[in-house]
């Protein structure tokens, strides 16, 4: 190849034929280039642009050399391409004299005639006579890796380190060439441009393509970077491929190393020149998609498999280091997709032996998925179901039923219809929120229960296992108690393998949260959190703090709840699990611990969860989206819109599976939600179906007696409150026994008890504090902000908490205390309720006159003229 010309005569730059591809804007790369070699703080002399073939070097060179020359001022540069007969003294002293003479200047012409090509000094010549020059003069040195003959190199080396100040010299080659590059490292005088550096950006793929007249989708352009990696030759390879093609996306989907383009190209230009012994060894090491130089010598029988990668890395040779895992490589996926289609080179009966070696390696490293992709790949039925039933559990406590069901699809039939194939596929179902199929699943291996189809290794593993999913699966259809008892009949004693009984533990101790039996719950959550710390099992382990984070909801304990969900979300993102249903179920308990404290991230927790949650599994998506629109509710433009959207997602829906304790807690904010929209029927309605789901407990009797206050039967309140207060019914949720307290403050200020009302708001504080409960404060109306406002000074040990409380409550520039007369709060509340001026007249025991006074003082505070607007005004104001 000549050299490539530049220079002040030339209109055009003329790109050397190894170039990947034409012209893509890199303004990037051209700027990370051009401050390397012209910062006023610190200019390197020397670049090393080092990559694999096909980065995008000599194109990326050439374009930034052009857009250089462009410019105003621009300094005199010289190309010179290395080819492998320049490893001679003479013919690569007589290639730079060339390369100097072609760029058009004179006074280098000149200088380039004083000097002798065959000068065992010429370096030294040049480099004095270039610093007298005294012009700027940039040097690029291409293929730079076919420079192998050491004297030449020691030349190099040295010019470089003692190059004249107004000289900049580029080094472009797929790998480094043997130059003592460290000392100019150490020395501040070398720059590295690396394969990292050079890979396309989305942006800059998108823009190769548009050449090609190739325009794809967000997604077909995501699927392609993920499958090129950035490599500029893939991108260029694929926008051919593309050009014109009628499906994008299915050529996309099957771009690999074995297309007819690519695979030339990696003929040609990365695995030309490589012998038959290296060939070999890349075969067979691309039967994984990672390795490390132990599992390449057990791959290759080769003892020095740990010589061969480090050649391969130090040729730039398409293989990387895993991030993370200093020890660990893999191939460039195009590469090994290649290798993969060019393996059955090595035999049927040794690729197979491969897969069979990879299952085991990664089976024996805890990889559980990947051992069983390569044993389905190697079709040994035996293999599969040993490592199916070795590999069961943490298959599925994984959550990788649903990649397994499509890795046995490739499997035998005889391995698909194997009992624990059959369970994987249950928890796969279940994962998904499948419950007919994962049912349908376990009566299927219930029907061909015989020693001749279970685990004959450990049938009692495999019976643990499927009747700990028969629970999981009666959890969402309701009969519980039947599957926790088959589930305890199959041996209540410890299996001695502690994650398998942290599993097992984990599905009781939910069937007894979802039972409500709260106590045993708690007991049997805390074994299995156990179990699974000491087998180390991370996502057994959030599954358990999870469970237990729900439990402490359901009884309102807010702080003990908030720092088991904190411990599960964190275990979740160390162990990348951020798109498990799970992982979002707990972040509903984050988003209620947050809805009760009033902090405003809660509805948008919930909201983001519910997004994953109908994609991962609908079952719950549901409740999800009932929690999202309460917690959002303060916030909503249309209120009565978004209750009717909050009725259709209950909590006391038969249809959705949630514990009774956190049905109960929710219950108080439903019911305020349902009277403050004018909606009466739905808060009776919302009571009855409680009593019918939860019993008769002190959370049913806080909905009644909410209901009672609100339609001014304040003895009925009472009485049904009574047993609640003095302790004789207990509530499930202790923020329900806030909300109790609270009530009684509403009835005592409806009778004018002041005092009672005081003592009765003192002992809600009292409860809220420790656990920064303000929530229910807020549910229950106005008026308690007001109270809270008038018995200022009068908590002593709670006053601070009430002072928070108070500045917790909304305010519309001014006060409500001073907006509205306690006479017009008292109306204000019976607004939503729709009844006439005599009705709410004959409850507040005044007459019909005195109702409508006060209603037109409302109106006019609050610049409205009707009763709708007055409601909206209040909603808005933050007193209803």
């Amino acid at each position: 190849m000549t050299a490539v010309h530049f220079g002040e005569f030339h209109s055009s730059i003329r790109i050397p034929s190894g170039a990947v591809g034409r012209t893509v804007t890199r303004t990037r790369l051209h700027n990370l280039l051009t401050d390397a070699l012209t910062s006023e703080v610190h200019p390197y002399p020397v670049v090393l642009v080092c990559a694999p073939a096909g980065s995008g070097k000599t194109r990326l060179a050439a374009d930034w050399a052009s857009e250089v020359l462009a410019g105003v001022d621009s300094p005199t540069i010289a190309w010179i391409t290395i080819e492998e007969r320049y490893n001679d003294i003479g013919v690569i002293h007589r290639a730079i004299l060339r390369a100097l003479n072609e760029t058009g200047n004179p006074r280098l012409r000149a200088l380039c005639d004083r000097l002798d090509p065959d000068s065992s000094d010429l370096g030294a010549h040049m480099s004095a006579d270039l610093g007298e020059l005294g012009e700027n003069l940039w040097m690029v040195i291409d293929d730079a890796h076919l420079l192998l003959d050491t004297d030449i190199l020691n030349d190099l080396e040295s010019f470089m380190r003692w190059q004249p100040p107004m000289l900049r010299t580029i080094i472009c080659g797929r790998f480094e060439p043997p130059l003592a590059l460290q000392r100019l490292r150490l020395d501040g005088k070398l720059f590295t441009v690396t394969a990292r550096d050079l890979a396309f950006t989305a942006e800059e793929a998108a823009a190769m393509l548009t050449e090609h007249d190739v325009r794809l989708d967000p997604g077909d352009l995501d699927a392609l970077m993920e499958r090129t990696e950035g490599w500029a030759a893939g991108i260029r390879l694929a926008g051919m491929s593309l050009e014109g093609h009628s499906d994008p996306s299915r050529l996309i989907a099957e771009f690999s190393g074995n297309r007819r383009a690519v695979a030339d190209y990696l003929i040609e230009e990365v695995l030309a020149g490589q012998t038959d012994e290296m060939r070999d060894f890349l075969l067979r090491t691309s039967v994984p998609a990672s390795f490390t130089t132990h599992f390449a010598e057990i791959l290759t029988g080769c003892t020095d498999a740990h010589d061969k990668v480090d050649w391969l890395e130090h040729h730039n040779f398409l293989i990387n280091r895993i991030d993370g895992s200093p020890t660990e490589y893999r191939y460039h996926p195009l590469l090994r997709s290649y290798l993969r289609a060019e393996i059955s080179r090595v035999g049927h009966v040794e690729v197979e032996h491969l897969e069979l070696t990879a299952a085991h390696w990664h089976a024996e490293f805890g990889d559980a998925l990947v051992a069983l992709e390569h044993a389905v790949n190697s079709g040994d039925h035996d293999a599969i179901v040993a490592l199916l039933s070795r590999t069961s559990l943490s298959l599925i406590v994984g959550g990788h039923g649903e990649a397994v069901d499509r890795l046995l699809t490739r499997a035998p039939r005889t391995t698909q219809e194997h009992p624990s194939a059959r369970l994987i596929r249950a928890a796969a179902a279940l994962a998904a929120g499948n419950v007919p199929v994962a049912r349908s699943t376990l009566d299927v291996l219930d029907r061909t229960r015989t020693e001749a189809v279970i685990d004959k290794t450990d049938p009692r593993r495999h019976l643990l296992l499927r009747e700990s999913l028969r629970v999981q699966t009666a959890v969402q259809t309701g009969d519980i108690d039947d599957a926790l008892t088959r589930l305890r009949s199959v041996g209540p004693e410890s299996t001695g393998e502690s994650e398998l009984d942290a599993f097992v533990l984990l599905q009781e101790g939910r069937a007894l949260l979802f039972l409500g039996r709260t106590e045993e719950s708690e007991h049997v959550l805390g074994k299995a959190l156990a179990h699974a710390r000491l087998a180390d099992a991370s996502l057994t382990v959030m599954y358990c703090l999870g469970s237990l984070a729900a439990l402490a909801m359901s009884r309102g304990e807010v702080v003990r709840a908030a720092a088991l969900v904190s411990e599960s979300l964190r275990i979740g993102a160390e162990q990348s699990a951020t798109d498990n249903p799970t992982f979002h179920l707990v972040r509903l308990v984050d988003s209620w611990c947050r809805y009760v404290r009033l902090d405003d991230d809660a509805a948008r927790i919930a909201a983001e969860s519910a997004v994953v949650l109908h994609r991962e599994n609908a079952g719950t998506a549901t409740f999800a989206d009932g929690a999202a629109v309460l917690f959002g509710l303060d916030g909503s433009d249309h209120r009565h819109s978004a209750v009717t959207t909050l009725h259709a997602h209950s909590p006391v829906s038969s249809s959705i599976p949630v514990p009774p304790g956190i049905r109960a807690v929710l219950l108080p904010a439903f019911q305020y939600a349902y009277l403050t929209a004018g909606e009466v029927g739905w808060a009776h309605e919302l009571a009855a179906d409680a009593r019918t789901l939860i019993g008769s407990t002190g959370d049913t009797a806080v909905l009644d007696a909410i209901v009672h206050v609100h339609s001014h039967r304040l003895d009925q309140a009472r009485k049904t409150l009574q047993p609640v207060l003095d302790g004789t019914v207990v509530c499930a949720a202790g923020t329900n026994l806030i909300a109790a307290w609270l009530v009684d403050t509403a009835i005592a200020l409806a009778r004018k008890h002041d005092s009672r009302a005081h003592s009765a708001l003192t002992e809600a504080l009292r409860l809220a504090e420790p656990d920064s409960v303000l929530r229910p404060f807020h549910d229950c109306g106005p008026q308690i902000r007001e109270l809270l406002i008038r018995s200022t000074g009068r908590f002593g040990v709670l006053e601070t908490f009430a002072e928070r409380l108070r500045a917790s409550f909304p305010r519309s520039g001014t006060a409500a205390s001073d907006m509205l007369t306690p006479r017009e709060l008292e109306l204000l509340v019976e607004l939503p309720s729709w009844r006439t001026a005599e009705q709410i007249a004959t409850d507040l025991c005044v007459s019909v006159n005195t109702v409508k006074t006060h209603l037109r003082g409302i109106y006019r505070k609050f610049g409205v003229t009707s009763r709708r607007d007055a409601i909206a005004a209040a909603q808005q104001a933050g007193l209803l």
